[in-house]
């Protein structure tokens, strides 16, 4: 079994390319903004005006493509699954390993609707709470970002949700990498 470590795109789609750029800048930011935190320790240099703000920022960077790249690896299906359970499922009984997977997406939704509902709750609460250390940076702003990528990643569970109950509808064989993944390890 193979583990594909690429992030390329099933289709390209301009929404999907923008989402993926989007993460990959976030997390070249966070990097950029943590070495310079590093030489800034290293260095002591901290008499420069900006340079304190380089650890709330990354971290509140990092927090906001974290949750674009959940969308990104959803999206890919790149997320953790129990990819063992499934193959030999899938392998047993194709109807039992479609109606475990079909399962595990409906909690999937379940999961992401609720953490949706829950980011915008913190958004409208926390909209004029101030950071700590990055007091241009609103507490609701952050959530709304983290939100954003929550609900990205929710329209991408209901698409591959979709996309299950077509396949299964007209007989395809969902998913075949799947089942090929299962049958080469015998």
């Amino acid at each position: 079994m193979e583990i594909d470590q690429s992030l390329d795109l099933k289709r390209e789609h301009p929404f999907d390319k923008a989402v993926l750029y989007t993460a990959t800048a976030l997390f070249a930011l966070t990097i950029v903004l943590t070495s310079v935190q590093v030489l800034v320790r290293l260095l002591s240099i901290q008499s420069l005006g900006f340079v304190y703000l380089t650890q709330p920022l990354a971290r509140i960077t990092l927090i906001i493509g974290t949750y674009l790249g959940t969308a990104v690896a959803l999206r890919n299906n790149e997320h953790i699954s129990i990819q063992f359970l499934l193959q030999r499922l899938m392998r047993w009984n194709p109807k039992v390993g479609l109606t475990v997977r079909f399962l595990g997406n409906l909690i999937v939704i379940a999961f992401l609707a609720i953490a949706t509902w829950a980011m915008y709750r913190g958004t409208v609460e926390a909209w004029t709470t101030s950071l700590g250390g990055a007091g241009f940076v609103m507490s609701g702003q952050v959530y709304l970002l983290m939100g954003v990528g929550i609900a990205i990643a929710l329209i991408y569970a209901v698409i591959d949700l979709i996309k299950m109950v077509r396949s299964a509808r007209s007989g395809q064989t969902l998913h075949a990498g799947l089942v090929e993944e299962a049958s080469n390890d015998e």
